[in-house]
């Protein structure tokens, strides 16, 4: 009988994709891939010719800011504002104080985290597949995720912990790797507090599932279960052991969990993202890839449950527990972001969904040969067009009080003119974005990070940003036009910065309009 993967073979590229492909197999190719390629393809995403980093964006500028206040010794909850645990300014700070607050620094912890995700999603991806898909799986994530995202924010960090966790159970179940597992979790809570919730959800679902399937005693499945709850919450709470010296458990929780329970879920990003506005023809392409990601984690998880359930006690249907896993992982952190959804959120749950749709594309026979011939070449145009696109829009090189840097043509302008009036070391408050503290090696002076036109700026942290500005006479603020007025028109309550838009009227003057539409205010 032929072997089910034999369609896959297509020309000499996938003559070796596989140990059934009908030739002798041959995988020396995937290393070099992994070591090299990888990095490389992230290296040119990341850096200009030869070593002059891009200047990067995304949610990760606050983790920046986070680990750079931490070199001055300020502390996160009392000394600045964080709604999620600290894991991620731990990564940063250690990579500043090993060498300097650098903005290289910062691309080169993007790349290793990169180069790490594709790691240990390939060998979850060997777990259910052969070599050819599972790299397969591994690039496709690489560009079709990571590359475009290119932003190391706390919700990588947290996946990369809850990867390895179902990476350490998925060849069997014992007590070591289930305790490992648990500490994993937890770790990941340790970076974004809901994500490690999630993977222990999906895990102690998946070992219940495992022994109705297998007729296992329920006194062993709920003693694994107790041992996957123990590991989580001791380590979770040895992780935590120092904040909760610090500032109490109940301002912690608040920060963690009352706040962004309260404050931090939008009606417009209820079940569904907003898609872009202003589309064109050339941006297309974006259009259909959010839809693809947005459909494919809404089927691929439910669909992949239901075919287990079904063949859960068949003899002949290879490596169930291992699918049930992967699939009940992705559907908890849906689950867990559904509703504050947003495309970054969504890119990011959707790791497992790549795998597993990659796995069903090697059981779809004849078909299978064409889907993945075409999804190498979507792979290999997307890379290329990517690094062409990166490079194209990164054409201004400066050198900033953080080093080199090339940037875009509106971040030039906007860099070069701050530099005219401020030096490092300086108190200055952008209020919209913080974006330029590391890069021009300026002091933030209040404890909120950025200020809301909305519930998520409270009047307790307006009044005391009020004090903080007046107490160290700050000369120079960052300001911007859509913070004059409520981002809901309809829900004018909301705007909480009414006492702040006047103290910076009454005391600072307007001297530059910026092209971003941000506006410099001096002080009087």
């Amino acid at each position: 009988m032929r072997p089910r993967l034999h369609n896959l073979c297509i020309g000499h590229i996938f003559s070796m994709t596989g140990k059934n492909c009908g030739v002798q197999h041959k995988s020396f190719w995937v290393v070099p891939i992994l070591l090299f390629g990888v990095p490389l393809y992230l290296y040119a995403n990341l850096f200009a010719f030869p070593n002059i980093p891009f200047l990067l964006d995304g949610d990760q500028v606050f983790f920046w800011v986070y680990a750079q206040r931490m070199l001055y010794g300020e502390h996160a909850y009392r000394d600045f504002f964080q709604f999620t645990p600290p894991g991620t300014d731990f990564i940063y700070l250690a990579w500043f104080r090993l060498f300097d607050p650098h903005l290289w620094v910062a691309n080169v912890v993007v790349l290793l985290l990169g180069v790490a995700l594709c790691g240990i999603c390939f060998s979850i991806s060997k777990q259910v597949m052969d070599t050819g898909p599972a790299l397969l799986a591994t690039l496709l994530f690489l560009v079709f995720i990571y590359g475009r995202l290119l932003d190391a924010t706390h919700h990588w960090f947290s996946m990369l912990a809850l990867l390895c966790a179902v990476r350490i159970v998925m060849p069997g179940r014992s007590a070591p790797r289930i305790a490992m597992a648990g500490a994993l979790f937890a770790v990941a809570s340790f970076f974004t507090q809901t994500a490690g919730v999630a993977g222990l959800i999906a895990l102690l679902v998946s070992i219940a599932w495992e022994g109705f399937c297998a007729k296992k005693r329920w006194r062993i499945v709920l003693g694994y279960q107790l041992l996957l709850a123990a590991a989580f919450g001791l380590v979770l709470i040895g992780l935590n052991a120092y904040f909760i010296a610090e500032i109490g458990w109940k301002q912690l929780w608040y920060f963690q969990v009352s706040y962004p329970q309260h404050y931090l879920i939008y009606k417009h990003q209820m079940f569904f993202p907003e898609l872009p506005q202003h589309l064109t023809w050339r941006r297309w392409h974006d259009l259909v890839q959010r839809l693809f990601i947005y459909g494919l984690v809404l089927v691929i998880y439910p669909s992949t449950l239901w075919l287990c359930w079904r063949k859960c006690r068949s003899a002949t249907f290879r490596n169930g527990q291992q699918l049930v896993l992967l699939s009940l992982l992705g559907f908890f952190l849906l689950l867990e972001i559904i509703t504050r959804v947003n495309w970054t959120r969504l890119y990011i749950v959707s790791v497992p969904a790549l795998i597993l749709l990659i796995w069903a594309v090697t059981r779809s026979g004849r078909l299978a040969r064409y889907v993945m011939a075409t999804l190498w070449f979507i792979v290999t145009c997307l890379a290329l067009a990517q690094t062409v696109s990166r490079h194209r829009q990164y054409s201004q090189v400066v050198r900033l009080p953080a080093g080199r840097v090339a940037l875009s043509a509106q971040n030039y302008e906007k860099f070069f003119s701050l530099m005219q009036y401020t030096k490092p070391g300086d108190f200055f408050f952008q209020a919209p974005w913080p974006n330029v503290y590391l890069p021009l090696e300026l002091r933030s002076p209040v404890f909120v990070d950025v200020l809301w036109p909305d519930n998520v700026t409270r009047p307790e942290y307006v009044e005391r940003t009020i004090q903080q500005l007046e107490c160290k006479q700050v000369k120079y603020i960052l300001w911007s036009a859509r913070l004059e007025a409520p981002e809901d028109p309809s829900r004018p309550w909301e705007y909480h910065l009414g006492p702040l838009r006047a103290y910076l009227h009454n005391h600072y003057k307007r001297i530059r309009a910026l092209q971003d539409q941000d506006e410099l205010w001096q002080r009087k």
